[in-house]
């Protein structure tokens, strides 16, 4: 009886450790987002680290002692340097959202290598040669999902394409991403799914959609599309499902290469009534929502 009273104690005693040692624990917020050498393209990614700060005190959530953006790479601050600035805040454990569109060789492979959480040599010898630091640390760290899982992707390309309709029956709708070809089973849904969404709330019956590399083949992907398109309907609006790019910028800088010259792109759409989104994504408050509802969700898993 005695010594189950001991083992009971000690049982007790660990326990109560236990639930202080948990309580005490300081958790961070990591944004991870890919990264550009334009400071135009990281400006609306950065605003993110604010509005969700912003928005996890007005909602009462207290469990986040820190909440940082990082870039993938090209720019400061890099993941590195946010894991370092998390050490000496006595940050214990890190929730990392990869702010990509969908599952892709950054989202599932680049970031978790950075991280430390993943080893493939071809891979580290490729970010090293980039001059991007390797994460050391003791801090627990935990990567989320990419923003194709819920509503927000589609209700940002119903926004655009909105925004830039006036008579549905004789428009279509051209969709641009970035894609992966190591997952274009995935991309190839996501972008259907946005199409079909798109089509049934505004009444637009045509909708075609290209992989392009944030405007480097624009030219050789993107223009074919949206040519075939603008035989088919009197008006094309194009979108992009790119975080911090806007397709119209995308067409004014690209050029196609026929015949031997190089002609810009913009000139081969100049007698067809083809309208591009100035926006990507960003800025969008439905972004930094959606990032604080995974983050409470996982704070609440870890109780």
């Amino acid at each position: 009886m005695k010594k189950l009273r001991v083992i009971l104690l000690m049982t007790v005693s660990f326990l109560l450790f236990y639930s202080i040692v948990c309580a005490q624990e300081k958790l961070g917020l990591l944004l991870i987002a890919h990264g550009s050498p334009m400071p135009q393209w990281n400006a609306p990614v950065l605003k993110i680290e604010k509005e969700v700060q912003t928005i996890l005190s007005q909602k009462g959530c207290n469990q986040f002692s820190a909440v940082r953006v990082a870039l993938m790479e090209f720019n400061e601050p890099s993941i590195n340097t946010v894991i370092k600035d998390f050490e000496k805040r006595g940050i214990d454990k890190v929730y990392a959202i990869p702010l990509f569109i969908a599952p892709s060789g950054h989202s599932l492979f680049d970031i978790p290598a950075i991280l430390g959480l993943y080893s493939d040599k071809d891979i580290l010898n490729e970010i090293k040669s980039e001059g991007t630091e390797i994460v050391d640390t003791k801090v627990k760290i935990t990567i989320g999902r990419t923003l194709n899982h819920g509503d927000i992707l589609k209700n940002s390309m119903l926004d655009r394409v909105k925004a830039l309709s006036t008579t549905p029956d004789s428009e279509g709708v051209v969709l641009l991403a970035h894609g992966d070809e190591r997952f274009e089973p995935i991309w190839d849904s996501i972008c259907k799914e946005i199409g079909y969404y798109v089509c049934a709330k505004t009444g637009i019956d045509y909708f075609d959609y290209a992989f392009v590399e944030v405007g480097q083949s624009f030219a050789a992907e993107g223009v074919p599309t949206i040519l075939k398109a603008a035989e088919k309907k009197g008006k094309i609006i194009v979108v992009g499902l790119y975080l911090s790019m806007g397709v119209e910028k995308m067409a004014n800088s690209s050029a196609s290469l026929r015949m031997g010259k190089k002609t810009e792109t913009k000139k081969l759409f100049a007698d067809k009534n083809i309208r591009f989104a100035k926006r990507g994504i960003l800025p969008d408050k439905r972004i930094s929502e959606w990032a604080v509802d995974r983050a409470i969700e996982w704070a609440e898993g870890l109780q």
